[in-house]
């Protein structure tokens, strides 16, 4: 299709016992592997950073991803739950610990974004700002610029604000702004507002330019749910819109 990547923990996106030869399997298709997931109870992430690492290392990867926290727990939880403000000071002190340890491996920790880190304001400030504020600024984003518009932000001014701490972003549009707030939700009917790479309203020229002014290496498409197209057609609809822009190629 185009592809050259993929931003995402092999263990989930290419299962296998031998995560080495996952890894081998993609680059012979001429898709880079990017990242390895960390756990978002980063508690547990400190004491496993060893075999995180052990694990990149054998895929090949420079990169750990964190893709929630406890800023995030309607994730796994269910719409409307949200941590304490304890809570969220306490991921900031191991995402501080995590930085440390992960650079002594080789690797670069990164956090990815929901929409939940710009609704979520304790004491007038929001959750996004308390992590640039109170974390270590080595730390690196997965940028997703879809879930940043969900959360009532222009991505391509978070995108200015963070020039030279973007690893790579996550381009995700939707047709509505708020229906993926519920897309954890058992009933079905709730998992609506997504859709593929361009047929939305998330600003994804203008994320691109500013991508390409930033001189960022990957723009990753992602779709949690399906719309009126399957996932090869998302896909193949997605990379169109994009290289039609002139950013991609």
């Amino acid at each position: 299709m185009g592809y050259k990547a993929i931003d995402m923990d092999l263990s989930y996106a290419a299962p296998g016992e031998d995560l080495t030869e996952s890894a081998s399997r993609l680059r012979n298709l001429g898709l880079e592997p990017l990242t390895m997931g960390c756990p978002g109870d980063f508690e547990l992430a400190v004491g496993r950073v060893a075999e995180i690492a052990k694990k990149a290392h054998a895929q090949g990867i420079k990169r750990v991803t964190a893709y929630s926290s406890s800023i995030s727990k309607s994730i796994h939880e269910g719409y409307g739950v949200h941590g304490t403000y304890d809570e969220m000071m306490r991921d900031f002190e191991y995402m501080n610990r995590l930085i440390e340890l992960f650079d002594e491996e080789g690797l670069t920790f990164c956090y990815h974004n929901h929409y939940h880190e710009f609704i979520t304001v304790y004491h007038g400030v929001n959750a996004f700002d308390r992590m640039l504020y109170n974390v270590d600024s080595r730390l690196k984003f997965d940028l997703d610029v879809g879930w940043v518009t969900s959360g009532g932000y222009d991505p391509v001014e978070v995108l200015k604000r963070l020039e030279g701490r973007i690893a790579c972003i996550h381009v995700k549009d939707f047709y509505d702004l708020q229906k993926p707030w519920k897309m954890v939700e058992k009933d079905p009917s709730s998992k609506e507002g997504f859709t593929a790479v361009g047929t939305g309203v998330v600003n994804i020229p203008g994320v691109l330019k500013e991508l390409d002014r930033q001189s960022v290496e990957y723009a990753c498409v992602e779709q949690d749910i399906m719309r009126n197209l399957n996932p090869r057609e998302a896909l193949t609809m997605s990379y169109l819109a994009m290289k039609e822009s002139g950013y991609v190629w």
